[in-house]
């Protein structure tokens, strides 16, 4: 059975100020000692796997910043991954790279560890806003990155843009979108910013220096951008995901078998669809027959624990109700939609049984909802409604 395999890459130079990822200040010494632990926690978890026959599908290394990585340290890692596991010859490997940290050098180095898809934190063209976010990166650096994606034969990467931020106009986000086209990027990754607790944007907002938009006007820029991108040659495939047309087949009954454009992204889509992936790193997640978990935020109690040979792990109590719950809310994220028969095979029961059939019928009616044989999805429109739609859905 194939898995996505996901690192997670703790270091950074400096915390942007919408992030709440964790992360630690880049060290080296640190860094080598986060390998060594690391190099444990792999051959651990391949024990732990050792009865099943897993194979990798999709490698995502995420942090963080990925990019500001020792690569020789990184390429031990994945000598040993590839000895453990084995990877599959058509292998998506993405790679988070800041614009900053990108180099000709780089790049070469991620293509001959068969890295296939770097995907670029750009969030935005202007310098006002990035300045807000607290990125570092000048925009002739993401201009350099992109050319050099293309000058080295990347014909799969992808790009971060967000919307929806403080201060942020109409206009300010149509300039987004037109240098964000110029660049053409096989896949645009087009996020709303939330504010997270913790942030340094929490922060000026609790002390009333800075003012999100409405939800009607937020809705009014995602509009925009979904519209800008269609009329450019992008596919929506998931309600933040936007790739260039071009057929890429899901496997299912012929049929019934949705399409996905070329340059979707494959380890995204296992999440999406209820596939099984391995996180690894500190505040990894990972679902793995059945059984969800995830790794300690904490660099150091990951360390340690590692180091006297044990997991750093910590179970996911929730119950089935709210397995379901997410698979449905997932799934009705993506343009494609539940696959009533991987639902049913996943939980032994049929969708019709985990949603309200009340709703259903008027969400049905009213065009919101379309019964499209063995998938059921959201229309179009109400794609962005996908979380309102799965709390009135589910029983």
């Amino acid at each position: 059975m194939a898995f996505g395999l996901y690192l997670h890459f703790p270091f950074c130079r400096h915390k942007c100020a919408y992030c709440d990822f964790y992360k630690e200040s880049h060290d080296h010494v640190l860094e080598t000692r986060f390998y060594e632990t690391l190099h444990i926690e792999t051959e651990l978890a391949a024990y732990a796997l050792r009865e099943h026959d897993h194979q990798i599908a999709t490698i995502y290394i995420g942090g963080g910043t990925p990019s500001l990585s020792d690569l020789d340290m990184f390429q031990s890692w994945l000598v040993q991954v590839h000895r453990l596991f084995g990877c599959r010859d058509d292998v998506e490997f993405s790679f988070e790279i800041n614009p900053e940290s990108c180099s000709r050098e780089l790049l070469q180095k991620l293509a001959e560890l068969g890295v296939n898809r770097p995907v670029f934190g750009v969030q935005s063209f202007d310098r006002k806003l990035l300045t807000l976010l607290s990125r570092r990166h000048e925009l002739r650096q993401v201009h350099e990155a992109i050319y050099l994606a293309n000058a080295l034969g990347y014909d799969n990467f992808g790009c971060d843009l967000l919307y929806g931020l403080p201060g942020q106009t109409g206009k300010m986000l149509s300039f987004d979108l037109d240098q964000m086209i110029d660049l053409a990027p096989p896949h645009i990754s087009f996020y709303q910013l939330t504010i997270e607790p913790g942030t340094e944007l929490a922060r000026q907002a609790e002390r009333g220096n800075l003012k999100m938009p409405d939800s009607d006007f937020a809705q009014a820029l995602y509009q925009a951008g979904r519209e800008h991108f269609k009329e450019n040659g992008y596919e929506r495939y998931e309600i933040c995901s936007f790739a260039k047309l071009g057929a890429l087949t899901v496997p299912g009954p012929p049929q019934a078998e949705p399409h996905l454009p070329e340059h979707a992204c494959r380890h995204n889509m296992n999440y999406w669809t209820g596939g099984d992936y391995l996180g690894l790193g500190p505040a990894a997640h990972s679902f793995m027959n059945g059984r969800r978990f995830s790794n300690v935020a904490n660099l150091y109690e990951y360390m340690e624990a590692l180091e006297k040979g044990r997991r750093p792990t910590i179970e996911d109590r929730s119950g089935e109700k709210e397995r379901i719950f997410e698979a449905i809310m997932l799934g009705l994220r993506t343009t494609q939609g539940i696959d009533r028969a991987s639902f049913e095979h996943r939980f032994r029961r049929p969708l019709s049984d985990a949603i309200d059939p009340r709703q259903y019928k008027l969400l049905l009616n009213s065009g919101h909802v379309v019964d499209a044989g063995n998938f059921l999805r959201l229309s179009d429109d109400a794609l962005i409604l996908a979380d309102e739609i799965t709390s009135r859905l589910t029983k």
